[in-house]
């Protein structure tokens, strides 16, 4: 989880700057650098929460849950070789 990521980089020492970066993994080809949390429309905060079992608000939970729903697919093994 980005929370437990953060520690353990701070932990080693890593400068501020790169433990507080925004992620970005450049999933938007028209809109490279966008920050993840805009472009999965949750915060980290929010997915860490979320999978701690704490309270979410219930638009984050539903975008959490769909978006689980929707990769489902992700976590199959394929049909065939």
């Amino acid at each position: 989880m980005k929370n437990q990521v953060r520690a353990i980089a701070r932990s080693f020492g890593a400068p501020e700057s790169l433990v507080e970066k925004v992620p970005t993994a450049d999933l938007e080809d028209l809109e490279p650098g966008k920050p993840d949390e805009a472009s999965h429309g949750v915060t980290y905060a929010q997915i860490d929460a979320f999978l701690h079992g704490q309270p979410v608000d219930q638009a984050a939970f539903d975008i959490i849950v769909a978006t689980y729903r929707k990769t489902q697919h992700k976590r199959e093994l394929p049909f065939a070789p």
